[in-house]
């Protein structure tokens, strides 16, 4: 039974180690050739950055403002709705971790959100020369990059980490998708290795009631004379 057992699961991790490598680049560095950096001013008229797609335009908050940029900006390299909506710039990297919207840490990815105590940043590239952020500021410059080797001292602020909000290409909508697929291969392919079991037994029973009709069909068997000869003897 337990190698049985065994021989259930292997298949079944090999299903999920598929959906897991697709989901991967979620959850770590972006590939180079699918993130597109942005290291100029965005246009007025793109959706992401106006009152048609931003919620911080929407309520009064645009651009030039840190958090207005940064939601824009996942909202376009993403192309889906930020799962953030709301909060300045000290609350993201809290409101992220206590809401476990996205992956969070200390390590600069492409797409991430850089948080400090009074601002957050787009990180565009990481090379030899530093982290290049793409940023707003509110009510200074609408947009501006700038490199840095220590993210810790930009502006003198406390930095918080990293909110890694570049789904690599995975939506969450297709993530829900292939998760969904997975289950249903897996249950599927868990029903048909059941199904042996059952049409053994399902043997088993029909070889019992062939057993039991020859034994009634021999108990139905009529008396010959010389038996009943012999049993009045």
């Amino acid at each position: 039974m337990t190698k049985k057992k065994t021989l259930l699961i292997i298949p079944f991790v090999i299903i999920m180690s598929f959906v897991l490598s697709l989901i991967t680049p979620a959850l770590c560095y972006a590939d180079d050739s699918s993130y597109e950096p942005r290291l100029t001013a965005p246009n007025s008229s793109i959706a992401y950055y106006s009152r048609k797609l931003n919620r911080y335009f929407q309520v009064g908050s645009g651009m030039p403002n840190c958090v207005a940029y940064a939601y824009g900006r996942i909202y376009e390299m993403n192309g889906e709705k930020p799962l953030i909506t709301h909060g300045s710039a000290g609350d993201w990297y809290f409101i992220n971790k206590s809401n476990g919207y996205y992956d969070y840490g200390s390590e600069p990815k492409l797409g991430a959100v850089a948080c400090w105590s009074r601002h957050v940043a787009v990180v565009e590239k990481i090379d030899d020369d530093g982290i290049t952020l793409s940023e707003s500021h509110w009510g200074g410059r609408y947009f501006n990059t700038v490199t840095y080797q220590n993210l810790s001292s930009h502006y003198g602020q406390t930095f918080y980490g990293y909110i890694y909000t570049y789904n690599g290409g995975v939506t969450k909508k297709m993530e829900s998708k292939l998760l969904n697929a997975t289950n249903q291969n897996s249950d599927q392919y868990m029903t048909e290795k059941a199904k042996p079991i059952d049409v053994q037994n399902q043997f088993t029973l029909a070889t019992m009631d062939v057993e039991a009709s020859n034994n009634n069909e021999q108990s139905a068997k009529p008396m010959l004379l010389t038996d009943k000869l012999n049993t009045n003897r």
